[in-house]
């Protein structure tokens, strides 16, 4: 007797296969930006926790402070970030985003928002709401 699993692993990869086929072009980074997909998500944590810290950025990136460095020197040299050090301590280096990582930012989202957004139409109003929170729930435990 087949395992029902089989056949969800079946389904499941069938479609996430064809959902990578699709959706990966319209998400792929416009090359104008000189930006890589880790540097993206670096200057996402960046904003999100500023001004940030080394040592907290590579904790959320699950890296160590030393490996992150060198994708920091990019960003820097690139106008994407600034370092300075802490007021209160001076051994603290903290990052910030520059306007010019702002505005990529903005226009990644936008471009990634009108990609998502066509295919989370297929849904029907009350098809997103669990659809999203089954993903997110997949996503969560993958990242324990």
């Amino acid at each position: 007797m087949a395992d029902p699993m089989d056949h969800a692993i079946e389904r499941f990869e069938k479609a996430f296969f064809t959902m990578f086929q699709k959706i990966g072009p319209g998400l792929a980074l416009p090359s104008d930006l000189n930006l890589t997909g880790p540097q993206i998500m670096m200057l996402y944590t960046i904003v999100k926790c500023e001004p940030c810290q080394v040592g907290r950025l590579a904790q959320r990136m699950e890296v160590t402070p030393s490996a992150i460095t060198v994708m920091i020197d990019r960003l820097v040299q690139n106008g994407f970030v600034h370092r300075k050090h802490d007021e209160n301590d001076r051994r603290v280096v903290l990052l910030e985003a520059t306007e010019q990582a702002r505005e990529a930012l903005l226009r990644i989202r936008a471009l990634r928002s009108e990609v998502i957004s066509n295919y989370l139409s297929y849904l029907e109003p009350h098809e997103l709401e669990p659809f999203l929170q089954s993903f997110e729930k997949i996503a969560h435990k993958m990242s324990e």
